[in-house]
Formats: structure tokens, C-alpha cells, sequence
């Protein structure tokens, strides 16, 4: 027994310090992201379709790794995902064309769909339905990838400023130590142990799948999960270009991203202190009203103020979501189910890219905005109300 848990330390250790180092390497570039694209010739229409080709990606791939996870390996599926941003970072550091930025982020998608639901789902597996230790690992997760973003996004707009795109060599190199430790220090079986989780056959992860997709509340989960990628597009992929039509220079763009992940980060602790499985309705006004308020802000600084104070209940929103999520999941297609929701909401993601992209060549960008961020609204409250009936009503 000692040495299970031995191990189990031992494979958490390794996992972590693995998921600090390759979210460093994979944030780095991304504060200058949208900077990088401009510089390559894109416009705003392009970089949307750039975008939309991760999403595309990510539906295309989701689910169907997800399914071979819960029947293989975590361990594989993680190592894979770190092996294709690796080819998806090259292709963007030494091109310029459109359709191999494209292609590059296509790749990207598929590295984000196969380590979504990889290790990460292998530990809460090993939480066996317990609600506490599934909130705990999330806020864990949480805090590596916000802290290391936090490192990685505030180092890369400086170092883009004296190494341009080559920064991406740095990203590689990282990536690369992320995946000798798992390759080398991670043991999901042991020794000659065997998992105290085995993985279920096609039968069984078939058959748990189409009950869990009978329930309503299920569905309502991947439904809110999926809609809410409408105003995650509009912040993450358009932050910079809201932020540039405000003024602010893009010199500047690598604190607001350090203040972006120092404001999750608080966001994480408070949402680990406090509940809110019974907020949802009020953490979506409060998010929707902010990003609304924020891109009509009648001066810069206001602007800045707005979008800060939109970021709380968006990062607490978003968390508290994926906890809903993996509650109402058995262990045996934990990692299936993560994926669908995943593949849903990419439907959403790459939908919203693709009226972005259609749109801006006839409307301005802040009605674009407006439009988008109120149908998020309206329909997350239909759903949430819906979510909450079948609730009281199970």
C-alpha cells in the first residue's frame, strides 16, 4: 500500500511540474499572438479563419480521442498532444503563407483535443465521484497553468522583442523537457502494478455514454459549456484588437497579460474558498454586462477597469462549469464526455470565428461584439433555468 502511494505522489509530482513547463512553452507566444499574425500580413478576417481551423480541429478530433483515452492510455494521449503543438510551433515561426498558418493551427486544435481529457482525467478518475477531491484537482490544474501563464505570458512579449518569432525555439525546447519527464517519470501502472482504475471496454464505455446522454442535466452542462466559448472567442482571440482600438500600445500588451492571469489567479483562490454552484445566472450577467460595458467605455482607462472587473466571474464561471461537468460523470467515460463537451464547444468556438470573420467586412467590430455577447446571455439563463428545474426535479 505504501508504495501505491509512493507512486501516486510520484506520478502527481511529475504530471504537474510536466503541465507547468509545457503551458509555459505554450503561452509564451501567445501575449504577441495576435501581434505575430499582423506582422505576417494577416488581417482580422484571416486571423478568424487562422482560428477557426483550431476549432475545426478540436470537433473533428475531441470525441474520438477522448473514446480511445478512456479505452488506452492517458499517458499516450498526453505525450501525442505534446509532439504535435511541437510540429504546429514550427510550421509558425518559419512561414508566412495563409494556408500554412492554417494548417498549423489546424494541428494545434489536435494537440488541445488530445491532452484535454488525458492525465488530467486519469487523476480525477482515481477521485472516484468525490466532489471534494474533483474540485481540488481543479483548482491544482488551475493554479499550474494560471501561475505558469502567468511566467510565460509576461516573459514572451519581452523576448518578442528582441527575438521576434524565433522565441518559438524557446517554446520548443520546453515543450521538449515537458515530455521527457512524463516519458521517463510518469508510471500510471507502476512497476508490475496494475492501475486500481481499469480501463472499461468498448461495451461499457458505449453503453455509459448513451445513459449519460439520456439525462437532461448532462446535456444542459454541455450545452452551457458550449455557449459560453462565444465570449471566450470574442476575449481571447480579439482582446489585443479591442485593446489596440482603445489606444493602448501593443508594447504594453505583456502586463495587461500578467494582469489578466494575476486577476484568474485570484479568481481561482476565491472560487476554492466559496460556492457557487447556485450562481450561475448572476455570474453570467455579471460577466456578459462587463464585456458589454467594457467595449463601450468612453476612455481607456475605464476600458481597462471594465475588463478587469469582467475577468472575475468569467474565470469563476468557466471553473465552475467543469466542476458541474465532471460530477455528473462516471469514471468510465470521464474522459469521453469531458471530450464531447470539448467538441461542442468547439462547434460554438469555430461558429463565432466564422460570423466574426463574415461579419467585420460589413458591420464595425463593436456591433459584431454587442450582438454576439447578448445572444451568450439570453441563452446561457435559458439553459441555466433549465439545468436548475432538473435539478430540483432529480
Amino acid at each position: 500500500m505504501s508504495n501505491k502511494l509512493q507512486l501516486a505522489d510520484s506520478n502527481r509530482a511529475i504530471y504537474f511540474v510536466s503541465l507547468f513547463i509545457y503551458n509555459l512553452a505554450r503561452v509564451l507566444p501567445h501575449a504577441v499572438l495576435t501581434v505575430i499574425l499582423l506582422n505576417k500580413g494577416m488581417t482580422v478576417a484571416k486571423i478568424a479563419i487562422i482560428q477557426s481551423f483550431f476549432m475545426l480541429a478540436a470537433i473533428i478530433f475531441d470525441l474520438p480521442s477522448g473514446i480511445l483515452t478512456d479505452l488506452w492510455s492517458e499517458k499516450l494521449t498526453y505525450e501525442a498532444s505534446l509532439v504535435l503543438i511541437m510540429v504546429s510551433y514550427t510550421l509558425t515561426m518559419v512561414s508566412s503563407s495563409f494556408v500554412v498558418l492554417c494548417c498549423s493551427w489546424f494541428i494545434y486544435g489536435i494537440s488541445s483535443a488530445t491532452i484535454n481529457g488525458s492525465l488530467d482525467a486519469y487523476f480525477i478518475r482515481r477521485a472516484n465521484g468525490d466532489n471534494g477531491q474533483i474540485k481540488q484537482i481543479n483548482v491544482l490544474i488551475n493554479h499550474t497553468t494560471l501561475y505558469s501563464g502567468l511566467i510565460g505570458g509576461g516573459v514572451g512579449s519581452f523576448i518578442y522583442q528582441f527575438m521576434d518569432v524565433r522565441m518559438y525555439w524557446l517554446s520548443l525546447i520546453l515543450l521538449a523537457a515537458a515530455f521527457g519527464l512524463i516519458l521517463v517519470g510518469f508510471h500510471p501502472r507502476g512497476r508490475g502494478h496494475e492501475s486500481s482504475v481499469e480501463h472499461p471496454s468498448w461495451r461499457n464505455v458505449l453503453r455509459d455514454f448513451k445513459m449519460l446522454l439520456g439525462r437532461r442535466r448532462v446535456l444542459c452542462v454541455i450545452g452551457l459549456c458550449s455557449v459560453y466559448q462565444v465570449v471566450a472567442q470574442l476575449f481571447f482571440q480579439f482582446w489585443q484588437i479591442n485593446f489596440l482600438k482603445q489606444h493602448f500600445s501593443k508594447t504594453y500588451f505583456g502586463i495587461f497579460y500578467v494582469v489578466f492571469q494575476v486577476v484568474a489567479i485570484i479568481s481561482n483562490h476565491w472560487f476554492s474558498r466559496c460556492d457557487f454552484s447556485h450562481a450561475l445566472i448572476r455570474l453570467v450577467l455579471l460577466l456578459g454586462g462587463g464585456f458589454l460595458l467594457a467595449i463601450i467605455a468612453p476612455n481607456k482607462y475605464v476600458f481597462l477597469l471594465l475588463v478587469i472587473c469582467f475577468l472575475f466571474p468569467f474565470n469563476i464561471y468557466n471553473s465552475q462549469l467543469m466542476v458541474n461537468m465532471q460530477q455528473e460523470v462516471t469514471a468510465n467515460v470521464m474522459s469521453s464526455m469531458m471530450s464531447l463537451t470539448e467538441t461542442c464547444a468547439s462547434g460554438i468556438s469555430i461558429l463565432t470565428l466564422w460570423i466574426v470573420g463574415l461579419l467585420d467586412q460589413h458591420l464595425p467590430f463593436l456591433q459584431v461584439e454587442g450582438v454576439l455577447v447578448l445572444i451568450y446571455i439570453v441563452s446561457s439563463c435559458c439553459l441555466i433555468w433549465l439545468y436548475q428545474e432538473e435539478h430540483r426535479h432529480s
